[in-house]
């Protein structure tokens, strides 16, 4: 082995030598290419200009206008009596032009051709003189008294002057045709020398071609040696190399690279639970959608983690409600903590000295996000407790220390070591137990330092744990809101009553809750009908809001239901709010025993309204909805409707709004894809159901011409330009946001 090292050495310490002639000889060869390169672009710029065929253009105007000056002389002086007023002032007005048209010849670049030429700067000299003595005779002629004479003593010069222009004209022209005969002698000069260079670069190509060929027979032969070198230290470079792959960029392809088919999977599976299938496939359509979403997940996390090795997690700094940011946590977790029978407690103080401060909210979101996550996953039956809290620092500093606390299974010493590290679980059963990828907490941590801030735990087994994050911030002041006065005041206050919100819609659902909020009420939400009858069963509820379509069940079949049961709410009045409008589906909803008729985007107003009529004896909270006219077949793409947009922020506040819209497109993109898939697979009902969830999600944030558009498609047959025609409008409306 030693004895081929040592040939296959030699072979390299040659081959390094030739790879320094070559390198030498590409050098000059770039050199010479730069050279021909910056000749050939300097002469065919020279070719390229045009200042002479300007020049002529001035030229011959300036002709033209002497011939008209001179013909408008002699017509003055032929006719009888003192000209007009009028002749006078337009003969005054001809010689404007032309002293503007001299004038012209002398200025820019126009005074070098005409310097350069020879006699047309001596041409173009004098009739500029002419010019210039002809001005007193023009200036104020139309309120001379005797114009007649002025003009019989001037004729002569105008004769003149017409003369010198138009030989100023040939003389140009003759200049220009010399000129143009040059250009084509340089042109054809020039192809010659390119035909010169290319078979220069075709001999120098060849030889590299040659001497590559020569080299890479040599490196052949190096290669070997290394082989058998290779092949002799497979067990070490093995175990030398584990740990020192290219995970990041690895992680980060694959991650895109099983994003495009696992989209397409989800979005597969929730067609197919739209669809009529049979209650046992469905269960597996099920756990195909959870599956991809939890896969979806892990992505997710690994392409975050990418960025963050790679250096593009970008930071946006702006206000941020601290309030409203926990209150959101809390919203967003409370669904999952619910599935493991945990409890959600958020501590913070009744008043924040500094409610607003500067940060990321979206990443500072997310931080929280990962802990309230990993609390609740690790904690069965327990408490998440969500605390705030607003510390004093040297100086004046103020630090905001945000802690989640669970009575989970704890972490022992060993376990809090492999925290916060890449792929690190603290037992190696936790990701079989639990799933995930070890990166939630390494994310969390490196975002938590780009915010200036330290992240860190205390825990003990079996007693729970208790993850913080302390970080200085800046406090500011609450962003001012320039919106029209559309907002409704004035609204009496409501007695606090037991809401059931089925929605299928996470933006529709997180509008809703905020309204409720807003009115001083708190409500439970079933995402489709199934959920509605489990929770109508359970509990009396003082009013049940209702949306029409929906997965699993829709809003009809599950108000029948209720309607049916012997159950707390038969009588309990059901509100329908959704995106239908027709009188079809207002019909529809009073038969299956509904007791109002609200369509969305949902008001404050009009939900305040809803809720003081269910106070009332059911037969009276009947709502009216004027018919929605028919609507155009394409809408053209506009911003958020200001109206709606000042409701929306006044009831939910300026970051839940922006968030609102990001998830709008979000979902927008999503469902176009769907609407598109149904009608290449001329799914009709498919597709009135994309359209309709699209629909309602675009009114209740307010793209009205999204929500017109989509109501139109749904009467519309199915054209397979529709899709394109549709995400056009969405890409428009997006920019028009972003603008």
């Amino acid at each position: 082995m030693i004895e081929a090292g040592t040939r296959t050495s030699e072979i390299l310490r040659r081959a390094g030598k030739r790879t320094a002639v070559l390198q030498a000889f590409s050098a000059l060869l770039l050199v010479i290419l730069i050279y021909l390169y910056m000749d050939m672009s300097e002469r065919q710029a020279a070719l390229q200009d045009g200042i002479r065929e300007n020049a002529m253009w001035a030229v011959f105007q300036l002709d033209r206008e002497a011939h008209d000056l001179e013909t408008d002389t002699r017509l003055v002086l032929a006719a009888a009596g003192e000209p007009g007023q009028d002749t006078l002032k337009a003969l005054s007005q001809r010689f404007d032009i032309l002293y503007s048209r001299a004038d012209l010849l002398g200025q820019g670049r126009f005074q070098d051709f005409f310097t350069q030429s020879g006699d047309i700067g001596q041409i173009s000299t004098n009739v500029r003189l002419i010019v210039r003595s002809l001005d007193p005779v023009f200036t104020g002629l139309a309120k001379a008294s005797e114009a007649r004479n002025r003009l019989r003593a001037a004729s002569e010069q105008v004769e003149s002057l017409h003369r010198e222009s138009n030989r100023l004209l040939l003389t140009a022209n003759t200049v220009v045709s010399d000129n143009r005969a040059a250009a084509r002698a340089e042109l054809i000069r020039l192809q010659n020398m390119s035909g010169v260079y290319v078979l220069l670069l075709t001999l120098s190509v060849g030889f590299l071609i040659f001497t590559l060929r020569r080299q890479l027979k040599a490196v052949r032969e190096a290669g070997l040696g290394f082989e058998t070198m290779a092949n002799d230290l497979a067990d070490a470079y093995h175990a030398a190399d584990a740990g020192n792959r290219a995970k990041s960029q690895f992680m980060a392809t694959m991650g895109h690279e099983i994003r495009t088919p696992l989209n397409a999977i989800l979005g597969t599976a929730e067609l197919l639970q739209l669809s009529d299938i049979p209650e046992n496939v469905r269960d597996g359509v099920q756990t195909i959608r959870s599956s991809g979403e939890a896969l979806l997940d892990v992505l997710n996390e690994i392409l975050d983690y990418s960025k963050i090795e790679y250096g593009k997690l970008e930071i946006e700094v702006r206000p941020v409600n601290l309030a409203d940011l926990s209150k959101t946590v809390m919203d967003i977790m409370g669904s999952r903590a619910r599935e493991r029978g945990n409890q959600l407690v958020l501590d913070m103080p009744q008043q924040l000295e500094r409610p607003w401060i500067k940060s990321d909210p979206t990443r500072l979101r997310q931080i929280i996000l990962n802990l309230m996550s990993n609390a609740a996953k690790f904690t069965s039956n327990g408490t998440v407790t969500l605390r705030l809290r607003e510390l004093s620092g040297p100086n004046g500093m103020c630090i905001l220390r945000i802690e989640v606390e669970d009575t989970g299974i704890g972490i022992d010493a060993a376990g809090r070591e492999k925290l916060f590290k890449p792929f690190s679980q603290v037992d190696a059963s936790i990701s079989r137990r639990f799933g995930g990828t070890g990166l939630g907490l390494t994310i969390s941590k490196e975002i938590a330092e780009r915010l200036g801030g330290e992240m860190g735990v205390e825990s003990e087994p079996g007693k729970g744990s208790i993850f913080w994050l302390q970080m200085r911030v800046e406090p500011t002041e609450a962003p001012e809101i320039v919106a029209p006065n559309v907002r409704p005041t004035g609204l009496a206050s409501l007695a606090p009553l037991k809401v059931l919100l089925v929605e299928d819609n996470k933006i529709n659902q997180q509008i809703a809750i905020r309204f409720l909020d807003r009115l001083g009420q708190k409500a439970d939400i079933a995402c489709n009908g199934v959920e509605a009858i489990d929770a109508a069963a359970g509990q009396r509820y003082d009013v049940i809001l209702m949306d029409m379509q929906m997965p699993v069940m829709d809003g009809i079949q599950a108000a029948r239901a209720i309607r049916g049961a012997v159950g707390p709410n038969q009588a309990t009045p059901i509100i329908a709010m959704t995106a239908n409008a027709s009188d079809e589906d207002r019909e529809a909803c009073r038969e299956a025993g509904m007791n109002g008729f609200e369509s969305k985007p949902i008001t404050l107003a009009r939900l305040h309204a809803v809720l003081s009529g269910s106070q009332q004896p059911p037969s009276s909270v009947i709502a009216t909805l004027t018919a929605t006219p028919d609507m155009p077949t394409v809408a053209a793409a506009s911003g958020v409707d200001p109206a709606r947009k000042a409701e929306l922020i006044d009831a939910l506040g300026p970051e839940i709004f922006d968030e609102l819209v990001a998830s709008f497109f979000n979902d927008a993109e999503a469902l176009v894809a769907d609407y598109a898939a149904a009608i290449a697979a001329e799914d009709e009902t498919a597709a009135d159901k994309a359209l309709h969830t699209l629909k309602g999600a675009a009114a209740n944030v307010g793209f009205k011409s999204v929500a017109e558009t989509a109501q139109a498609l749904r009467n519309a047959p199915l054209k397979h330009d529709n899709p394109q025609r549709l995400a056009t409008l969405v890409a428009g409306c997006n920019t028009r946001e972003a603008a």
